[in-house]
């Protein structure tokens, strides 16, 4: 098998994950309120957040492929907790071993794929590459959403979806470790805690003396911070409006909310996968990668508000069309903005810097989860969004203020 395959069906299998479009909902059917789903939340990125820079380090020291079986298995634990949790307090060891598997992945598969491009020569190609391999997670989660449907039209309980979650994670396990092994380099087969806090701190001084990584970073903690926050109001919007399917379906509120959710989930997972693919493109469009990401920022601006007002109007069509077309533009950022990191950062440190950037955008999500989730509880979602939009109209300011840019050749 090839290994740009392998690449992509890493990430079409991590993507079967049958619970993520119906999350927010399980919470609701146990009895959660919105400040509750914040507070698991924020524990959540908490907990990424303590294991994310040291898990890049223990992937670049001690094997990427170890780390990346290590990630996987962790996420199992987690559905088995999550399908059996009936109250509040048990979540909290669900949300703990999904967040290892959050930390010891994010960051590290990229670096895999950055090190095979370099090797093949093909490092020209990484926006390409990477949009490739991630239209095919979107697939995967296309995939999933219709699964995840027709689970709990069928079982009449969002339990189920977190036990079928588990036979594709078992798959994944499998073809991470067909990965060949120079793709798990070792710079030590020692285990040493000094070495991992010696590699962490040189990683993060390298990031703190690039003002190119330090601008990467800033804006990924914003824009994909926002938007993590963001997904999570969808569902109880789309389920708002499952209340006209049911009658027209004849179909009960649960599963009326499950088709309306899947249909959508569905068609916005498949134009995400076109635009993640596309994203070399779109980029080729603009006069540098880092002006097209400064555009996408004020497009995010501009599609949170809409969505706000649309809410604050009662134009449900108009605020969902708007979250769509956000999540199109979150797909087309997302290869544009990790192939800049290879441009800045030494192969040697591309798991530990890119868990450098993933945990900053936990730190954002920590902080803008509860708040965003009081405000929704107090005076609507609609307010949330418009705190969110503010956000990113900050983050494209400050974006255009520090316009001045350095090419990789110049460093």
């Amino acid at each position: 098998m090839k290994m740009i395959t392998r690449f992509s069906l890493y990430g079409f299998l991590k993507n079967l994950d049958f619970s993520e479009p119906f999350l927010i909902l399980f919470y609701l059917s146990i009895g959660l309120n919105f400040f509750q789903i914040g507070v698991l939340v924020s524990f959540l990125n908490i907990c990424i957040n303590i294991m994310e820079v040291p898990s890049g380090a223990l992937a670049d020291i001690y094997g990427r492929k170890n780390c990346m079986i290590l990630s996987l298995t962790s996420y199992i634990f987690s559905f088995a907790i999550f399908a059996f949790s009936e109250s509040y307090i048990p979540l909290f060891p669900a949300v703990f071993f999904f967040s290892i598997g959050e930390a010891f992945r994010t960051g590290t598969h990229k670096a895999m794929i950055f090190d095979w491009l370099r090797k093949n020569d093909r490092l020209g190609e990484k926006t390409k590459v990477y949009g490739f391999t991630r239209s095919w997670s979107k697939y995967g989660s296309a995939i999933s959403v219709v699964i995840a449907t027709i689970i709990i039209i069928f079982s009449k309980s969002y339990r189920w979806i977190f036990i079928f979650s588990i036979i594709p994670y078992i798959a994944g396990v499998w073809n991470i470790a067909c990965y060949p092994d120079y793709l798990n380099k070792k710079l030590s087969d020692r285990i040493s805690i000094k070495l991992i806090f010696t590699h962490t701190f040189e990683s993060l001084r390298t990031v703190f003396a690039s003002s190119n990584l330090r601008k990467l970073i800033v804006q990924s903690m914003g824009f994909e911070g926002v938007f993590e926050v963001t997904k999570d109001y969808l569902q109880p919007i789309l389920k708002a409006q499952a209340v006209v399917l049911a009658a027209f379906l004849m179909l009960p509120e649960k599963e009326s909310t499950a088709v309306t959710v899947g249909i959508i989930y569905f068609i916005l997972h498949i134009i995400s996968a076109n635009a993640s693919l596309r994203s070399h493109i779109f980029a080729a469009r603009f006069r540098s990668e880092q002006t097209a990401i400064i555009a996408m920022i004020f497009f995010g601006f501009a599609l949170a508000f809409v969505s706000s007002a649309g809410l604050y109007l009662k134009l449900y069509a108009v605020a969902i069309i708007a979250y769509i077309a956000y999540y199109v533009i979150q797909n087309l950022w997302r290869p544009i903005l990790v192939a800049q990191y290879d441009d800045y950062a030494e192969s040697s440190q591309q798991a530990s810097i890119l868990s450098i950037e993933s945990q900053t955008k936990t730190v954002g999500i920590t902080i803008i989860a509860p708040v965003a989730g009081f405000m929704a509880d107090r005076w609507g979602i609609e307010s949330s969004l418009m705190l969110l939009a503010i956000l990113l109209l900050i983050l494209w300011v400050y974006s255009v203020a520090g316009r001045k840019e350095k090419t990789p050749a110049s460093l």
